[in-house]
């Protein structure tokens, strides 16, 4: 049998508990991330073949035991060319260089600005540059999200072509050559779906509070599991982004209109999220795969894009999109999505879908993306039996007995997480002491000479 490891979140294959996903931090702060990696496993599993996942690093084998029990290990990636992900870029390139199978890395990008020029360096340059050196060493080239992504690797000296190529992003490819989208019904009782991330411009994030209020049946989408432990646990995640729960026209209290109403839907699984999706009728807001997945589902969707990780992805895939920035807060969304042709990824599909098959074999990945038998694929048997999960908001909870589960769970997880941030906080206190004390060893040194 034929094993390979990717890195990503759970396999569709496998179920995973709240507590799991919380504890383990299993989708890396983003249950988004279910999306690109889930075509992955769908199209390279076959009878021969067996992919698994590492849980983000959560389970994986030391390099030795993946170089003897793996043929290749697969990275599906994310915005992750950028400070915020250098340490554990640094970490990867210090794993990679100890493997010796393939090594691929499909569809990462970068978090820059929404106009970055690429005429000065980053504090990760280096750390980039490695990594992209380390994985190269070990593959014929590095599939990138979208264009921006390009001209950064092309400003620390990597060539389109012959180092990387855009191969935008893995969701959409599953669905093979073709792609359907339903046509925009009327809006004023149809079925509204948003999604909303508390670093979008204000203006973005006023329009999209306003659809709650405006469309009585809307559901607000969340990802983050910062928001996950709240919805299902009614608690606050200390290791979580705090600065969300100070943003203006944010859902952020359990008295807010999408927790107080019930109209909230959280997702831990591809499949579910998609279902789920292909009841819906449109789809908006300021989360990339927020609106590749309902996409995905043939329901038409608006990205208000903001920063490069959106608007990179959202022109490669000619998925319909606007400035999030110069979105007016009291725009109509009836007269807004008159704007749009919303059949336009349908223009590229076809030909992006050639060209990351074409990625994958130039890296020797076998693979049942141009099966003219989309419907089954050996993959779909493993997760045939896997219960789609319906987590229900701690705010739609009846059962008082449920209830006191959840707040007990989730006030034991909660206990552990404030324990552990507190044996780091301590941790990195003594080590600031300690560097203090070497820095006056060396000044005395200094004054000495």
């Amino acid at each position: 049998m034929n094993r390979i490891l990717v890195r990503s979140t759970p396999s569709p294959a496998e179920h995973i508990t709240p507590r799991q996903a919380w504890e383990m931090n299993a989708f890396h702060n983003n249950t988004g991330n279910v999306a690109f990696p889930y075509g992955i496993f769908r199209n390279l599993s076959g009878e021969q073949t067996q992919v698994e996942s590492d849980w983000y690093g959560a389970r994986l084998p030391d390099a030795d035991a993946v170089n003897e029990n793996y043929s290749m290990y697969i990275l599906p990636m994310a915005n992750d060319m950028g400070a915020h992900f250098a340490g554990e870029m640094r970490r990867l390139t210090s794993f990679i260089k100890q493997l010796e199978i393939p090594v691929v890395v499909i569809g990462i990008g970068g978090a820059f600005s929404i106009d970055e020029k690429f005429d000065s360096s980053f504090t990760f340059d280096r750390t980039v540059k490695d990594f992209i050196k380390a994985v190269l060493d070990r593959s014929a080239s590095v599939g990138l999200r979208g264009e921006i992504s390009g001209r950064y690797l092309k400003h620390l000296g990597f060539q389109e072509g012959r180092h990387f190529e855009v191969i935008g992003d893995p969701t959409l490819y599953d669905l093979g050559p073709e792609l359907s989208i339903r046509d925009v019904p009327d809006l004023t009782d149809a079925k509204i779906t948003y999604n909303m991330t508390p670093k979008a411009p204000q203006s973005a994030l006023q329009f999209l509070t306003k659809i709650a209020a405006t469309y009585t049946s809307s559901v607000y989408i969340p990802q983050d599991i910062g928001e996950f432990c709240k919805y299902y646990y009614g608690t606050i995640d200390p290791n979580a982004n705090m600065a969300r729960e100070t943003v203006p026209n944010f859902p952020k209290t359990l008295t807010d209109t999408p927790y107080a109403t019930g109209r909230i839907k959280f997702f831990f699984d591809f499949i579910s999220w998609v279902n789920y999706m292909a009841e819906q009728d449109f789809s908006i807001g300021t989360r990339i795969h927020g609106n590749i997945i309902p996409t995905y589902a043939g329901i038409p969707s608006l990205t208000l894009a903001y920063g490069s990780r959106l608007k990179e992805l959202a022109e490669y895939h000619n998925l319909p999109h606007l400035d999030a920035s110069a979105i007016n807060p009291d725009a109509d969304l009836s007269d807004l999505v008159s704007k749009f042709d919303f059949n336009s990824p349908k223009n590229v599909h076809e030909s992006n879908f050639e060209h990351f098959t074409s990625f994958l074999d130039k890296n020797g990945l076998k693979h049942h993306y141009k099966d003219t038998e989309r419907s089954h694929l050996p993959f779909d048997n493993a997760t045939n039996g896997i219960k789609q999960q319906n987590l229900i908001p701690i705010t739609a909870v009846t059962d008082p007995d449920q209830i006191q589960a959840r707040v007990a769970e989730g006030f034991e997880i909660l206990q552990h997480k404030i324990v552990s941030q507190k044996t780091r906080l301590d941790r990195l206190k003594n080590e600031v002491i300690e560097r203090r004390a070497e820095m006056k060893s060396v000044q005395s040194i200094v004054k000495t000479w």
